[in-house]
């Protein structure tokens, strides 16, 4: 151990005697570090906005029950695939007994054509429950408008529509002479004028019986659906004003918020337990697993992607700036290596040393690395970048969120590759005749 001790303590002192000949592998190093911390800092945060905005802002919690086989065969024949009166009972009574049990909402879809005096738009809606859904998006987006009241904030029945719809029937927020928007996302809840040609909507649609049905309705705000062709479509109202509508007391499917996230899985069986027991035919599905978020599973599985080929490229250019510094390192100290090896130094022990060495200065370039990551992430956070990803409605913040998890990953890789490859390159130098060694120029 003490052998051990005094190699650690030359590796280190050859470290920073010649840092000005591994200055280059430092930065690669460390470039390195900060982009794929950066990088995954931004899916992290990028994963938080997606869990907050489907479990919460959307109300979809952590598990969506329907009827068997409703995500493939619903748009066929969505009443042959919705639950009726007699399965949302049964539902209620055991949710009100298991213990990881919050709240539920439950929602119908619609769809159908949505009139404002002279104008007309296509919408693809749903009915909810107002009180409950509240409870579940919480203090961050209980005020849930972006003009005009929450359905909550409403003491009649009535209907909220996307910004972008609201474009098409002649409706527009007032500009707003201060920011509204908060850091998380969230709104100033604050009832925000805006004007309409037509202060009431018509909406009709075609009934569980193939009827066409319509029911008028005030405009009481405007919603930000946060994708664009969602946002032309959009139109939310209270569940019992979308059954009327729609003449049924069926609905599309109950979303359930647990009081632990981590006991959805326990959650699911007991609840399929009950499911067979009963005869029920339902399926249950995790939020992120429902067709609702496909498109962003997708698109965070393809960023997933590109992050671990860009940890490949990363890891390969510090292998080779490793590689090469140490090769320098060893040709140029082979003199040295034969010295020692004269004054006793085992080869074991010199290759010892070189991996010693290789360990130290990737340990330096992460600890630059995590640094220059951090100050880079605050400076993100100060200038408040905005971007729509293409397909967004409204541009949200940049930012990047603490990633410690990668940092402990990228710093064990990067350190455990660095020793190995110094290890490796110092194996043939320490392998010379010591006579050979020290006639070395």
């Amino acid at each position: 151990m003490e052998a051990a001790a005094k190699m650690i303590g030359m590796a280190r002192r050859n470290v920073m005697r010649n840092w000005r000949h591994s200055i280059a592998t430092i930065l690669a190093i460390a470039s390195g570090f900060t982009a794929v911390s950066l990088f995954d800092g931004f899916l992290r945060e990028l994963d938080n906005l997606n869990t907050d905005g489907y479990s919460k802002r959307g109300m979809l919690g952590q598990v969506v029950i329907e009827a068997k086989d409703a995500q493939l065969y619903e748009d066929e024949d969505p009443w042959k695939y919705s639950l009726d009166a007699k399965q949302q009972a049964q539902i209620d009574l055991f949710l009100k007994q298991d213990p990881d049990f919050v709240q539920r909402v439950r929602f119908l879809e619609g769809r159908g054509i949505v009139y404002s005096g002279n104008t007309s738009a296509v919408f693809v809606g749903h009915g909810y429950d107002v009180m409950e859904g509240l409870q579940v998006r919480g203090d961050l987006w209980a005020w849930n408008t972006v003009a005009g009241k929450p359905l909550h904030e409403v003491k009649i029945p009535s209907a909220v529509i996307g910004r972008s719809m609201g474009r098409l029937l002649n409706c527009e927020a007032v500009p707003q002479t201060e920011k509204f928007v908060l850091p998380a996302g969230n709104y100033v809840p604050v009832d925000r004028p805006f004007t309409c040609a037509q202060p009431r909507l018509t909406i009709s649609a075609t009934t569980e019986n193939a009827q066409v049905n319509a029911i008028d309705l005030p405009l009481s705000g405007m919603i930000d659906a946060a994708f664009r062709e969602a946002d032309k479509r959009a139109l939310s109202m209270a569940l019992a004003d979308m059954q009327r509508l729609m003449d049924t007391d069926k609905v599309t499917r109950i979303a359930v918020t647990l009081k632990d996230p981590g006991q959805t899985q326990a959650f699911m069986a007991r609840f399929q337990a009950f499911a067979a027991r009963e005869g029920l035919a339902l399926d249950t599905t995790f939020w992120e697993d429902h067709k609702l978020a496909a498109y962003v599973k997708g698109g965070m599985q393809l960023l997933s992607v590109f992050r671990n080929l860009f940890m490949v490229i990363v890891v390969t250019i510090g292998v080779m700036s490793v590689a090469n510094t140490m090769m320098k390192a060893v040709a140029e100290r082979t003199r040295e290596i034969g010295t020692l090896r004269s004054l006793g130094f085992l080869r074991r022990e010199l290759t010892f040393v070189f991996a010693a060495e290789g360990f130290f200065l990737s340990a330096l370039a992460c600890a630059v690395g995590f640094i220059a990551a951090l100050g880079i992430s605050f400076l993100i956070s100060k200038l408040h970048f905005t971007y729509k990803a293409g397909v967004l409605s409204t541009p949200i913040e940049l930012r990047v969120a603490p990633a410690p998890m990668a940092w402990l990953i990228s710093a064990l890789v990067l350190s455990v590759l660095a020793t190995g490859t110094a290890w490796f390159c110092a194996r043939k130098a320490s392998r010379l005749v010591i006579a050979d060694a020290l006639r070395h120029v």
